[in-house]
């Protein structure tokens, strides 16, 4: 039985085109459709992209910029517009998450912000300078694991838990832009958490909502997904992304389907339930016109509908005994007829 709401991360990333009044409107719509974390992404180019960096091909479709320095500089974000956004989002009641991408940029979100996760990127996962800064907080932490094998997952953990063990949320993730349905395989979810004794969840780059609503039937803790205003607009992700409104599709999607998993591992009735089975069940009746003192045999008993006499599973129970009273055809049959 699942009993806690899975936590839904709205990953604005570089969506916001460096556009602070975009991000800001973003983050006040994205707030008022039940979110619960809105991320962003830190760096300084220069420390992450050395001259032989390279776009992947999903960038080179959808991003014009030359090289990945240039791209990132064209998405980049000042420190003081993440104090501003992370001041927006508290305003807006609504978490502020973000991924560095070098450690200075670690450090200035260490430095500055009340975080409730701190979210390594699976690009990340052996930045051993940024990982070993991780491991002495505190802080809890969400490891996404695209293009990760079973053995690096395992070498990840080991490098958060080199002083202590941390508070670990894993999330499936396929890092292709847009993820094909039949490249989820969503069952690997199940096993990561089963393999590794953490909370799994799903970091989701398909297109639409249904493999992330997918995940939460299966246990998803943690859902990420990547949203944009537009789908059209210039940049690396738009087209991988949903858009707000689609991502209020997701938040109640993903509530409906944590509805309809809960409760309790007994078997209840709604009163409405009750209603219908005195309805459609079926009691025995007479199958003609019955006197008192008569004795009741098979043929003058028929089943049919409501269902709030004698069960028809207690057949052998009332033939052969005396009525006390005169029975109508087709009607129920009651205990308190009987002798």
């Amino acid at each position: 039985m699942k009993s806690k709401e899975a936590y839904i991360i709205a990953e604005i990333g570089p969506n916001h085109n460096g556009d602070e009044a975009l991000a800001i409107e973003m983050i006040e719509k994205l707030s008022k459709i039940g979110v619960n974390a809105i991320k962003f992404q830190i760096a300084v180019p220069e420390n992450v992209y050395s001259k032989d960096s390279f776009k992947p091909e999903y960038q080179k479709q959808n991003e014009k910029s030359k090289s990945p320095i240039q791209m990132a500089k064209r998405h980049q974000l000042s420190y003081e517009q993440h104090r501003l956004f992370y001041n927006v989002c508290r305003e807006n009641n609504v978490d502020y998450l973000c991924s560095a991408f070098d450690l200075a940029s670690l450090e200035f979100l260490l430095s500055e912000f009340e975080l409730p996760y701190l979210k390594i990127a699976s690009g990340e996962i052996f930045s051993v300078d940024m990982m070993d800064v991780i491991a002495k907080t505190d802080i809890p932490v969400i490891l996404s694991t695209g293009m990760a094998t079973f053995d690096d997952i395992e070498k990840a953990v080991g490098l958060l838990n080199k002083y202590k063990k941390k508070d670990i949320t894993i999330l499936h993730c396929i890092s292709n832009y847009p993820t094909q349905f039949e490249e989820v395989n969503m069952g690997i979810m199940s096993k990561i958490s089963s393999t590794f004794g953490y909370p799994a969840g799903f970091s989701d780059h398909t297109i639409g909502n249904i493999a992330s609503v997918v995940a939460v039937s299966q246990g998803a803790t943690i859902i990420e997904k990547h949203v944009t205003k537009d789908k059209n607009l210039e940049g690396p992700d738009h087209k991988a992304s949903i858009t707000i409104e689609e991502f209020g599709d997701l938040v109640k999607a993903i509530r409906d389907v944590e509805t309809i998993i809960s409760g309790p591992e007994t078997k209840t009735f709604t009163k409405r339930e009750e209603e219908v089975r005195r309805s459609a069940r079926k009691s025995i009746i007479a199958a003609r016109e019955l006197k008192k003192d008569d004795v009741i045999t098979r043929e003058d008993l028929v089943i049919k509908r409501p269902g709030f006499g004698i069960s028809p599973l207690d057949m052998d129970k009332v033939i052969g005994r005396q009525l006390l009273v005169d029975v109508e055809e087709d009607r129920i049959i009651k205990p308190e007829y009987l002798s």
